[in-house]
């Protein structure tokens, strides 16, 4: 499970604490790309929450970062909360191919040089019978974001991501923005977290990173 990955890695380069765009799309459209003997797959039924009733918002923050750095989307991801809602595993690998998670993206806005904010749901799945098994419940796996600069997004961007238990998480970058891969296709820039930065980056070259922080708490109105 992703959230696992990211505690169980925690101070490691972000390559591992989060997920590229790309590839967290690709996980959850799974079901329609993986079949057992070459069937295509129904994406799973799941329905937005007409009537949300949980607000929360989600700030980031970029300190010391390039000028026309902007937020370019926001996401949320669910899980189901209990399995026994979703149908058997009908494929001989025995996997669910990403039907027990369902993804919402939601905007970001600007509200000052250094800071955006959105609002996402914590009940933003509609919780209901979808299979006939039972209420499928939900609850908030991952809530990221991306970034990119104007001079560097054809060839990178930037991901941050934490939990609602985490509430917050601080990552560097450095200013001098370079991919994870060089080999002329698009991938995330190198990101660090807090613990990785203090441990691995000499003082005297922190300087030339900056850093982005992105946090979570129960929105209010």
């Amino acid at each position: 499970m992703l959230v696992r990955i990211m505690k169980a890695r925690k101070g490691k380069l972000f390559r591992v604490l989060s997920v590229s765009r790309a590839l967290y799309a690709l996980l959850l459209t799974l079901p329609l790309l993986a079949a057992c003997g070459g069937k295509e797959r129904a994406p799973p039924p799941y329905q937005k929450n007409p009537s949300p009733k949980e607000p929360y918002d989600l700030v980031l923050t970029v300190l010391d970062g390039p000028d026309d750095i902007q937020a370019s989307s926001a996401y949320v991801s669910y899980k189901i909360a209990d399995e026994a809602c979703l149908p058997p595993i009908d494929n001989f690998e025995g996997v669910r191919y990403g039907t027990d998670r369902h993804s919402l993206d939601f905007r970001l806005k600007r509200v000052n040089a250094t800071t955006f904010k959105g609002r996402f749901f914590r009940d933003g799945v509609l919780s209901r019978d979808y299979y006939g098994r039972g209420i499928c419940r939900w609850k908030v796996e991952l809530v990221g974001a991306f970034l990119e600069t104007e001079k560097t997004k054809s060839f990178t961007y930037f991901t941050a991501s934490t939990t609602l238990e985490d509430g917050s998480e601080t990552l560097y970058t450095s200013k001098d923005i370079q991919p994870l891969i060089d080999d002329g296709k698009k991938y995330p820039a190198n990101i660090t977290d807090e613990e990785g930065f203090t441990r691995d980056v000499p003082e005297d070259q922190r300087s030339n990173y900056f850093s982005i922080i992105i946090s979570t708490t129960p929105g209010k109105g």
